[in-house]
């Protein structure tokens, strides 16, 4: 096995456990075509304008990312930051909660909402004050621990009524529950289980939630465990097991929940709530509150890591196939499907720069202007922040930010009310990303 995912996993363990293969990092379209090599991006120094290698389809050559910061009026614009080069970047602690592992804000709030792996969730600032984290839930008895185990995903109903959890239980199987919130505390004792996975192994159980711009409820899972899709789930849209699904959380009956119109399979072909299958483990998503595009991070097995991109503009792909095992991003890794049939990651990278792709947010905030519209995202054997940026002909560049998380603990991201960014560290800290304007 090379690889277990992004989670809180000893770095040394990670990397040694992984071939030193140093296969290519590529660009390409969102349709899947492949594009030409990708350097390893310049960091981003102040004054510096870096030099990012990125390349439409089947060419190759040297652009300069160009986000301007929009400018507030009263700014001085002879000062202000314009360009990501412009502008350096730093992590600011927000707040100390043992091995955090996922972010949610609560809707139409500035209350921000932590899970710890082990199964509580936290409030990181009460009252919107400098206090301690304050717990407000805490199922540690109802999870599982080790391997990649835990509490793993949180997410709020658009109206802020109810708390998603995503964890493993005590045998090891995923589920999803809903517990009503009653102020700033959810009711676990009065959460009731939306769905339930078998998994095969302890890694890969993905385990991210997320409410999409439809108001439903969509959540990733692994493909089972092991390596080299050892079970045969990657290409079985029968199984929740390497998919991303979609259901509505909310049914009528109120128990249980119910299949959206829409959903690809939900007439047959496949599993009622798989929206997208061919998933490895797709360890974070994220929509763009601006344009509703889903990006996926899925971490790769032996040589690539890849983001994949599903877009607002085509309904999200419905019953897309995202390629596993069939390919490692790219690249063939089995089986003999043509590449006409599957959806292609957007960028990929290679094991000669990281290991464990940590899936991000693209960036929407007020704070730092030339941010604006990135994906922010990073590796957990690196644990620096990168950035994908458009080029002039339309294509995506990888730009450093500048800034990693201490000692490679980078497991997730997480996003404010504001759209402002966070990063958060098995360690035990939550960062804000912030211009560092000392």
């Amino acid at each position: 096995m090379c690889k277990l995912g992004a989670v809180a996993l000893v770095a040394a363990v990670l990397v040694a456990a992984c071939s030193a293969s140093t296969e290519r990092a590529t660009t390409s379209s969102a349709d899947g075509a492949g594009g030409g090599d990708v350097d390893h991006a310049a960091t981003v120094e102040p004054g510096a304008q870096p030099s990012v290698t990125m390349a439409a389809a089947g060419s190759t050559g040297t652009s300069t990312p160009n986000a301007v910061v929009p400018t507030d009026a009263g700014d001085d614009e002879s000062t202000a930051p314009r360009t990501l080069a412009d502008t350096s970047l730093r992590l600011v602690p927000v707040a100390e909660i043992d091995d955090p592992i996922a972010m949610a804000a609560k809707p139409d709030t500035a209350q921000r909402y932590v899970a710890s792996r082990s199964g509580q969730v936290w409030l990181p600032d009460p009252g919107g004050s400098d206090a301690a984290p304050q717990l407000v839930a805490d199922i540690g008895k109802s999870v599982s621990g080790g391997c990649e185990r835990g509490l793993l995903g949180l997410a709020f109903a658009p109206d802020g009524s109810q708390l998603y959890l995503s964890y493993t239980d005590t045998s090891g199987a995923s589920r999803i529950a809903a517990a009503p919130m009653q102020g700033s505390v959810p009711e676990t004792d009065r959460m009731r289980v939306l769905l339930r996975v078998d998994q095969p192994a302890c890694n890969h159980n993905g385990g991210h939630v997320a409410i999409g711009p439809d108001g439903l409820l969509w959540a990733g899972f692994g493909d089972g465990g092991a390596a080299d899709d050892l079970f045969g789930n990657g290409q079985d849209p029968f199984t929740l097991l390497g998919t991303i699904v979609r259901i509505d959380p909310m049914p009528p009956s109120g128990r249980g929940y119910a299949i959206p119109a829409g959903n690809p399979f939900a007439s047959g072909g496949g599993a009622p709530e798989v929206w997208a299958y061919g998933a490895r483990n797709p360890w974070r998503f994220s929509f763009d509150s601006t344009t509703g595009d889903l990006w996926i991070g899925d971490v790769g097995q032996n040589a690539i890591e890849e983001i994949g991109a599903l877009r607002a503009a085509d309904g999200w792909s419905p019953g897309a196939n995202l390629g596993w095992p069939l390919f490692e991003g790219n690249d063939r890794f089995a089986g003999s499907a043509t590449r006409g049939d599957l959806v292609f990651p957007v960028y990929t990278y290679g094991h000669d720069e990281g290991c464990s792709v940590t899936g991000g947010e693209v960036y929407r905030g007020a704070l730092i202007g030339a941010l604006a519209g990135a994906y922010v995202f990073g590796d957990y054997c690196t644990a620096e922040l990168w950035g994908l940026v458009a080029d002039a002909d339309g294509g995506l560049g990888r730009v450093s930010l500048g800034v990693s998380v201490p000692r490679q603990t980078l497991v997730s991201f997480g996003t404010d009310a504001d759209g402002e960014l966070y990063v958060l560290s098995s360690a035990g800290t939550v960062f804000r990303l912030e211009p560092d304007l000392r």
